[in-house]
């Protein structure tokens, strides 16, 4: 075994361990032991040539390893500190942020073979017989060797089948993985502005920030970092909401500051609204209520930004509309932003006057009232797929379940869509027996008046996970 991998299983599994107990969900790391020689001596027969030493070297001590993992949602990888945002002359500067990024880095002994399907570029049996697979990234492109770079120690690329480029990562593979193990097994979607004609630099602006940015996820702990609104917000922007912890941390502070926190950071980076306005959402909650009431104002300062920081408008406007939405849900007295909300989805009805279920239901699931569907009831139509979400979402009484099955065809398919969804995402409320009784019933006879072959499949399904609910 050389020196370049003697240790790699060992680092590879530390980096694994050190992210999971950092607080990056879903981490895989998968490795199988080395292929024998014998198995090498085949593989090299079926390529009709000896693998590059350190590749041979590799396979033989792991055969092939999958290291995966995925940011926390709403996670922001920038660099933090407020004065990063002004300059000596005291203007104003855009924060340094890294996006399109997830954690993916491994090898596959059984993907090794030529990689052919680059066109054009194909001149002769050499040029056939150039590029070397090692992986393929998530989106399908391949990690290759170029053994025109030289036949002991070949420079490692990456094709982009989108932009029908190849991509030099590495100048040997020794190389191109002690750079993913300083990475930690980082993968960007764009390599074009981290590296040079020698690959990645680790010591690119962009890289150096992830690196410390990694480094401070993985060693701020929450009970440290709760000791001030300041570095809670800065540990929320690195591990988001999703952990109970987090949010109870935010109850020592009061929701007025928790709000101007946050809009700090909108201020210094309005591209990232949608994120900011999340977190303020979860955190501070009525504490935000007099901005998201100046939300609803036409031709707003946050409006206007948001829309001239993307560069598709329409889509901009959607997200924004979407966004206040969910702000009104979680930071409005209840009735105050379900008004807000219902007055502005019948001003912008279609042209022979219906909603769209997907619409409505983008921008009232947040509210998970009953009283939603009661508003709801009269506005349904086809499809129906946006009215069930919306339906499922509005935590539905069962007297409002029972009431919809025993309505007209539509709203019974609403409803059988609805508990479909319910029962898939752990979202149906205890029911009593009588209740399970009638509920069964209103299906079954829904089963026989049903004429499509996909709506009897449906209430099926749904009759048949009902069941298997009432037998736990």
């Amino acid at each position: 075994m050389t020196v370049h991998f003697a240790h790699i299983l060992e680092k590879l599994g530390g980096i694994a361990e050190r992210l999971r107990q950092g607080g990056m969900p879903d981490v895989v790391y998968q490795w199988t032991k080395g292929i024998s020689e014998e198995e090498l001596t085949e593989l090299e027969e079926r390529l009709q040539i000896p693998l590059p030493a350190s590749l041979s070297e590799l396979i033989k001590r792991c055969g092939s390893l999958h290291l995966l993992w995925c940011l926390p949602q709403h996670c922001i990888v920038a660099d933090e500190p407020a004065c990063s945002y002004e300059s000596s002359n005291g203007l104003k500067q855009k924060p340094n942020i890294l996006d399109d990024i997830t954690g993916e880095f491994g090898w596959n002994h059984e993907y090794i073979s030529y990689f052919t399907s680059y066109g054009e570029n194909t001149d002769s049996a050499a040029d056939e017989q150039r590029y070397l697979i090692l992986n393929y990234n998530g989106a399908g492109d391949p990690i290759l060797l170029d053994r025109a770079t030289s036949a002991t120690e070949p420079a490692v690329f990456c094709y982009e089948h989108e932009l029908d480029r190849f991509m030099l990562l590495a100048e040997s593979l020794p190389t191109y993985i002690e750079t993913m193990l300083a990475l930690h097994g980082l993968w960007l979607w764009d390599w074009s502005n981290v590296s040079d004609e020698l690959g990645i630099q680790l010591d690119s602006p962009r890289l150096q920030l992830w690196q410390r940015w990694l480094n401070t996820f993985c060693t701020m702990k929450l009970e440290d970092a709760a000791r001030s609104l300041e570095t809670l917000i800065h540990y929320t922007t690195m591990h988001g909401v999703d952990h109970p912890a987090v949010l109870q941390a935010f109850q020592a502070y009061d929701p007025k500051d928790i709000f101007l926190a946050w809009e700090q950071r909108i201020q210094r980076n309005p591209a990232q609204f949608a994120t900011w306005a999340f977190f303020i959402g979860e955190t501070a909650g009525i504490g935000a209520a007099d901005w998201v009431r100046s939300l609803w104002e036409p031709d707003t300062d946050i409006t206007q930004a948001w829309n001239s920081s993307a560069s598709n408008n329409i889509h901009a406007e959607r997200a924004f509309v979407s966004t206040r939405a969910y702000l009104s849900a979680r930071c409005l007295p209840e009735q105050e932003g379900l008004e807000n909300v219902y007055n502005d989805l019948m001003q912008h009805t279609a042209k022979d006057g219906k909603l769209e279920g997907y619409t409505v239901s983008g921008q009232l699931q947040h509210f998970h009232l009953p009283q939603v569907i009661d508003w709801m009831r009269d506005k349904v139509n086809h499809p129906v797929d946006g009215w069930a979400v919306l339906f499922a979402y509005s935590r539905p009484t069962a007297e409002q379940v029972i009431e919809w099955l025993f309505s007209s065809e539509l709203h019974q398919k609403i409803a059988t869509e609805a508990l479909d969804i319910m029962i898939q995402r752990d979202l149906l409320p205890g029911l009593e027996a009588d209740v399970w009784a009638s509920i069964s019933n209103l299906l079954h006879a829904s089963l026989q008046l049903v004429m499509l072959k996909k709506d009897k499949r449906r209430i099926e399904a749904v009759l048949e996970q009902l069941s298997d609910l009432k037998l736990r």
